[in-house]
């Protein structure tokens, strides 16, 4: 499963939207945006997803691991 052009853009923007104090409550839509991008064959670099604060919530956990 993976999102469309347009719904990975705006995941994209919901997830930077997060603050520090606030990232951890995107947990799930960040783990869902890591394995979209993995399951999407056009996207080749993830690197724009380790910037998003929720995605940072994940480091230390595989599924982070994965998308680095």
């Amino acid at each position: 499963m993976y999102f469309s052009e347009n719904a990975s853009k705006v995941m994209i923007e919901l997830l930077g939207s997060y603050t520090e104090s606030t990232a951890s409550q995107a947990r799930d839509d960040a783990q869902r945006c890591i394995i979209s991008a993995i399951a999407d064959p056009n996207t080749y670099l993830m690197d724009h997803l380790l910037t998003l604060k929720p995605v940072k919530q994940l480091e230390g956990e595989k599924i982070y691991e994965v998308s680095e």
